[in-house]
């Protein structure tokens, strides 16, 4: 597996723990301590979203990984870049 995508796997857990931790702390704990908790581990799990969203965009311009879109069809894509293809699929559609 790629090193980008191990981690993006990483940081996703690791904001996945933040968030379950802070239900924990939410649901057990009382007064000050239930506070303290939940504000700091929700604050850790905002800080982790925002270095994920600020890595996939450095991934994606260092083109260590590609986004497609989900409608994109990978197939399709080497089809469209053939000009016969996209006359086909223009004649097709109307």
């Amino acid at each position: 597996m790629d090193f980008p995508k191990l981690i993006v796997i990483g940081l996703l857990l690791i904001v996945l723990f933040c968030l379950f931790r802070a239900m924990y702390f939410m649901v057990s704990s009382k007064g000050k301590e239930q506070k303290d908790g939940v504000a700091n581990f929700l604050t850790l799990r905002v800080t982790f979203s925002a270095v994920l969203i600020g890595f996939l965009v450095l991934a994606n311009y260092k083109g260590w990984i590609k986004f497609h879109a989900p409608y994109q069809d990978p197939r399709a894509a080497q089809q469209i870049q053939n000009p016969q293809a996209v006359e086909e699929i223009k004649s097709t559609t109307e």
